[in-house]
């Protein structure tokens, strides 16, 4: 029982030491002071690691307990930790991956690695599908206007990187704008004069219509 709790409580301790942060790794990448910790953890307690914060333990090195090992910049820059369509370096103002550690901090927009929704805007017409984009050149969010919602047909990427719906069997607004009676107000379509059998009015009025008829023909049996 003694050695149960002891195992637990050095696992607990092993957790703690592991989730918590180390604000000396901030000046292991470039501009780390712009976000803190926040680069690598998801709130300022440290208790869970953004997706760059799980990259970055990858590349901790240093012959020392890794409580005290610095992160390697080098290979981290490459990576696209929040998968939103820029690298680390590009987000942290690194974009050709030439800063080490003890360089000035460069200059320039900074944005956080560890959040997919903290970004650069997007470059349409850069061959590449970033946050913010529906399409880029051959590149697509989404295949086709089925999985758009659109119906049938292809997509293709209009020149400011929106969807083009033309191909689409029922591209958005093609749909009739159904009124709270449930009848459309364009010329030609579903609606019909009110008590008249096509609209819903006249429709309840023909329902009933038949159910006096059958109340009248028991009543004369």
């Amino acid at each position: 029982m003694r050695s149960s709790v002891l195992l637990v409580g050095l696992a607990s301790f092993t957790f703690a030491t592991a989730a918590s942060a180390r604000p000396f790794r901030v000046n292991d990448i470039p501009n780390g002071t712009k976000y803190g910790c926040l680069n690598c953890h998801g709130d300022t307690k440290a208790s869970y690691n953004t997706d760059f914060g799980g990259d970055a333990r990858l590349q901790l090195v240093g012959d020392v307990p890794v409580q005290e090992q610095n992160v390697n910049w080098a290979p981290l820059c490459e990576f696209d930790s929040d998968q939103d369509g820029w690298t680390n370096g590009q987000e942290l103002g690194d974009p050709d991956c030439l800063w080490t550690k003890g360089d000035p901090d460069p200059k320039g927009f900074v944005y956080n690695p560890g959040n997919p929704d903290n970004h650069p805007p997007p470059v349409c017409g850069s061959g590449k599908l970033e946050a913010g984009e529906a399409c880029d050149g051959e590149l697509f969010l989404v295949s086709d206007c089925a999985e758009a919602g659109a119906g049938e047909g292809p997509l293709t990427c209009m020149a400011d990187c929106k969807l083009d719906y033309a191909q689409c069997s029922q591209p958005p607004g093609s749909m009739p704008d159904l009124g709270v009676d449930g009848t459309t107000d364009e010329a030609g379509g579903c609606s019909a004069a009110p008590g008249s059998p096509r609209g819903l009015g006249g429709m309840g009025a023909v329902i009933g219509a038949l159910v006096f008829a059958a109340a009248m023909r028991r009543k004369r049996r």
